[in-house]
């Protein structure tokens, strides 16, 4: 089933020339291809869609589908410095002379080539929505090196993708405490996750999973000065969430209302149950971002 479980959204400029087809045509000319038996890292893209094998840019309702694919072989460091110490030692012991600095970088080097066609390879997949008509670009992605790194090679592959993050009037962090003292703002409430902290990068933390965040000793922590850095919250008793101060969806989840609806689409194949998630999941992310953003009191104007 297609779902994004942690995202990233950015906009799209408006005068972006992008299309499905050119996306499409773009990506399959850039294909992911695995590592050869010399090397240890290999990038490309992907169809998205195991039962459309042809198609890189599957499109509903003019929202692009793309799947980057990235292997990388697993060179531990430490076997590395063993088998190098080992042939050191074998070196000064035969020829009776020490070893120096440059020849122990040469050495290294040369058993980390010998040993790459014989490392295990690491795969993963990561993929992002580009809503043409309403300019979003949301990328799936737990941290914000991985969600740039997409952006980056989407970019390389299609020549322009004018993106920016997304700025609101009010802070997701000043918004996210006012709502744990005062109450949600409509049509979201509270979940029962959330973390405080106190400001400055050594300040204190305090996290609160599964309890009633109206607690006592919840609000102890506010009072003390920590502000809210990560927020458990609810969409509309659809989807459940948890927002960071640096506008990250994490943990984005179907609640009942929304799986009941997946299910009476009565999916009887591959196909249709990728038709239907994609469907739904592109319904959702058009209703719950605009609401999100007008809850952070709108977004900022900006130059695109």
């Amino acid at each position: 089933m297609l779902w994004f479980r942690n995202l990233q959204s950015y906009r799209l400029a408006a005068d972006h020339n992008l299309t499905t087809e050119n996306i499409a045509s773009a990506l399959a000319s850039k294909p992911f291809l695995p590592c050869s038996s010399h090397d240890i890292f290999s990038q490309g893209w992907i169809p998205p869609a195991a039962h459309m094998p042809d198609l890189y840019a599957p499109c509903y309702q003019n929202v692009v589908l793309v799947c980057l694919k990235t292997e990388e072989k697993l060179l531990p460091a430490a076997v590395v410095r063993q088998q190098a110490e080992e042939r050191i030692q074998k070196i000064e012991a035969d020829e009776g002379r020490r070893v120096g600095k440059r020849e122990v970088r040469e050495i290294r080097e040369r058993i980390a080539e010998e040993l790459i066609p014989r490392a295990f390879s690491k795969s993963r997949t990561q993929r992002a929505l580009i809503d043409l008509s309403n300019r979003w670009v949301w990328v799936e992605g737990g941290s914000a090196s991985k969600t740039e790194n997409l952006l980056s090679v989407l970019r390389e592959a299609v020549g322009s993708l004018p993106t920016h993050l997304i700025d609101t009037q009010t802070s997701p962090q000043t918004a996210m405490t006012v709502w744990l003292q005062e109450g949600a703002a409509e049509p979201f409430s509270l979940d029962a996750d959330c973390e405080l902290r106190f400001p400055g990068d050594d300040g204190a933390i305090a996290r609160f999973t599964r309890q009633q965040l109206e607690s006592d000793e919840v609000r102890q922590n506010l009072a003390t000065g920590k502000l809210v850095s990560r927020l458990g919250l609810v969409w509309e008793d659809r989807l459940g969430f948890m927002l960071t101060d640096k506008m990250e969806i994490k943990r984005l989840a179907m609640l009942d209302v929304v799986q009941e609806e997946l299910e009476n689409a009565d999916a009887t194949d591959q196909a249709a149950l990728f038709d239907s998630s994609f469907a739904l999941l592109v319904g959702e992310l058009r209703r719950f971002f605009p609401e999100l953003l007008a809850a952070l009191g709108g977004e900022t104007s900006r130059e695109t």
